[in-house]
């Protein structure tokens, strides 16, 4: 996917209808309450008037599976689509590959204890996202989280895991034409959360 770049530990970051999108990944985040995690950083002034989400870094295929998810989302308000008022659940439900909220939570929303954290900030600046992210990141390093993009990527434990989860047979890995099973997975996820604008 063309149009976001990472200069070194810089998140990955894109333009996308108005918008400024920074995706960073954080390791061994300790989540005692993930809930309050999200109430306290929404009150924070950094936050306050954008949208951001923090999603289970273990179950996202790449960056580009982020910045899929936030273009559906960034449409379906714009058509009338979405199923929540949140931009931020919006973002979680396209993700997720779920129409239903509850079910988009329990599949890639954060759960207690030890986790790799995916945030996602969509700003109308880049000025508003870069500040909204350092607040994130310092919230998650109290909670012992390091900076860490690697867990966004897909390995072959993660990428069996993400086969369950989105339903992709071995038929359509087969089908894919790209070499190893990371990287077609990969494709397949993008590709089906891509689609799944379709269904609404």
């Amino acid at each position: 996917m063309d149009g976001f770049t990472r200069p070194d530990m810089a998140p990955v970051e894109a333009e996308f209808l108005g918008h400024t999108v920074l995706v960073a990944g954080f390791r061994d985040v300790e989540l005692g309450d993930p809930a309050g995690l999200i109430e306290g950083l929404r009150a924070r002034e950094e936050l306050k008037g954008l949208c951001f989400q923090l999603l289970d870094a273990d179950m996202v295929a790449g960056p580009e599976h982020v910045f899929v998810s936030v273009i559906n989302a960034l449409r379906a308000f714009e058509l009338g689509l979405n199923v929540s008022s949140d931009l931020g659940l919006e973002i979680l439900t396209f993700a997720s590959g779920q129409r239903q909220i509850s079910k988009a939570i329990r599949s890639m929303g954060l759960r207690k204890g030890k986790a790799n954290v995916a945030a996602v900030i969509v700003a109308k600046s880049r000025e508003e996202a870069l500040r909204a992210l350092e607040a994130i990141a310092r919230a998650l390093a109290e909670l012992g989280g390091a900076r860490d993009d690697g867990v966004l990527e897909v390995g072959e434990e993660k990428a069996v895991r993400l086969m369950r989860a989105f339903g992709l047979t071995g038929q359509e890995i087969s089908a894919c034409g790209r070499d190893g099973l990371a990287d077609a997975v990969r494709a397949l996820v993008v590709e089906k959360v891509a689609l799944s604008m379709a269904y609404r």
